[in-house]
């Protein structure tokens, strides 16, 4: 695995943002069409169980990042944890139920190397513009905690601003273009047995 981190293509990719996007859009379709949040009827049980898998992946997952990391000071002002405990909470979760949710621990290793990390973060803040697609999608529903999802929407007016963010940052890394779309295509694997299983 290290090795993978560390190989670099022959011809460097002008704009790793779109060579992740480009590299990793199967993985991303998969993930989708086997979490499938919107392609039936939207009900509070069905995100109320996803919402505590993503909890538990979260959990983990950021946990790393602030411990490992060399990403940790730009992923710092992102970190959804808050979010879904907002969310769960209002949901009717209690503190200690939240507390007690299982943790995905193998979310720590999509984190073996900065370059993995990278395209990991990647796959994690993405996730931030289709969740605005479920945000809007889920407006009106009576079941639907004031406001909606703070997960799926946790920037708000913010998101292209983040998104932009995001993207310079990456254009800032030094790392092997492959590597990162590895890390993120683990990522994307790791969320579809975790969350969509």
């Amino acid at each position: 695995m290290y090795r993978a981190c560390n190989a670099r293509m022959s011809e460097e990719p002008a704009d790793l943002a779109t060579h992740l996007r480009t590299e990793t859009l199967a993985a991303h379709q998969r993930f989708e069409q086997k979490l499938s949040l919107l392609s039936r009827p939207a009900d509070r049980r069905r995100f109320l169980a996803v919402l505590e898998r993503f909890h538990g992946f979260h959990a983990v997952w950021e946990g790393a990042i602030r411990r490992r990391s060399a990403h940790a000071a730009f992923h710092a002002g992102r970190g959804r944890l808050p979010h879904l405990r907002r969310d769960l909470a209002a949901l009717g979760r209690t503190h200690s139920e939240i507390a007690a949710l299982p943790a995905c621990h193998s979310a720590e290793d999509l984190l073996a190397c900065e370059a993995a990390a990278v395209g990991s973060i990647y796959v994690l803040e993405g996730s931030t513009l289709g969740g605005q697609v479920i945000s809007r999608a889920l407006q009106g529903e009576a079941w639907l905690p004031s406001g909606g999802f703070a997960y799926f929407n946790p920037y708000g007016q913010r998101t292209g601003d983040m998104w932009r963010g995001l993207r310079s940052w990456l254009g800032d890394q030094d790392v092997a273009p492959e590597a990162a779309v590895d890390g993120a295509r683990r990522t994307f694997r790791l969320l579809e047995d975790w969350v969509a299983a």
